[in-house]
């Protein structure tokens, strides 16, 4: 198999732009947790398409912003590791963005001297006469023929985009096993699906100082038994999270089962305990433990 094509392909942007909405369209999962709140992606998570002929591996990042804690620190990092080893890029940005907060990030991807495309996203927010303008207005930093206009959220058929990615891989054997979809497992699929459930159910600060462990992970014939902790940062925030006669965690767990059970298709039983992890978004070594590098 000479002419097998395989490589990863890097999805860069800022904050809330869609890269885990599109991370999911093109592989067909839902492998990447989605909110409609900023920093919901805290690591790397790759999604995998293996065909007879190539092997895409989509990495989603962290969004890029300027990190003022250390777990905002090790999402960076995320990001520096998928300019070490991008065979492609996808540069994200909205249809309302202006090219020139993008500039520097444009200008390290080209630098990196590998293809890339730049997405502009949510074009149903947007006027045909409105992105016309502002395709034109990439095309002078980029060139017209690495733009493609799209809107992640409502696309279902990816696979002419697909074939532009596996056009612009290297030949080079395959990375994972054919039967692969990720890199993560299925204890990491689990207690993402609960921390994106606390995004949709929790205000302001709770999902953004919850971390969630996985503590029992077990597959039976019928049904997948799965224990949880939910670390916060501070006392007063456990009893939020558990909310009044237990009701906040009761609707949690059972939005992240019916998730987890669409995602695994199976029965799932799920326990959620919540623990005080005091400033634990502060410190590397705590960071270390829960699975970050």
């Amino acid at each position: 198999m000479t002419d097998f094509r395989a490589g990863f392909v890097n999805i860069i942007g800022f904050p809330n732009v869609g890269k885990s909405t599109l991370l999911n369209k093109l592989v067909g999962e839902n492998l990447a947790i989605t909110s409609p709140k900023v920093q919901t992606t805290r690591q790397r998570i790759l999604g995998i398409i293996t065909t007879k002929h190539y092997q895409l591996i989509i990495s989603d990042t962290p969004g890029i912003l300027n990190p003022t804690y250390e777990l905002q620190k090790v999402m960076q990092e995320e990001i520096a590791e998928a300019f070490e080893d991008a065979d492609i890029f996808i540069y994200m940005v909205e249809a309302g963005d202006k090219p020139p907060k993008h500039l520097e990030w444009i200008g390290k991807i080209k630098n990196a001297g590998v293809p890339y495309f730049l997405v502009i996203n949510k074009i149903d927010l947007t006027d045909e006469v409105t992105l016309k303008q502002k395709m034109k207005e990439w095309a002078e930093v980029t060139g017209e023929e690495n733009i493609l206009p799209l809107s992640a959220l409502y696309i279902n058929d990816m696979s002419a985009f697909v074939d532009k990615l596996a056009e612009k891989l290297p030949v080079h054997e395959a990375y994972f096993p054919e039967e692969y979809i990720s890199d993560k497992t299925e204890r990491f699929i689990a207690a993402e699906k609960i921390r994106e459930q606390a995004f949709y159910i929790y205000k302001q600060e709770i999902p953004y100082s919850i971390e969630v462990e996985i503590r029992s992970f077990k597959e039976e014939d019928n049904i997948i038994r799965i224990s949880a902790e939910i670390y916060v940062s501070r006392e007063s925030q456990k009893h939020i999270v558990i909310g009044k006669n237990g009701q906040a965690l009761k609707e949690l767990g059972t939005a992240a089962r019916l998730q987890m059970e669409e995602f695994f298709k199976k029965k799932v039983f799920l326990e959620i305990h919540v623990k005080v992890l005091e400033d634990w978004q502060h410190k590397r070594n705590i960071l270390r433990k829960l699975g970050y590098k």
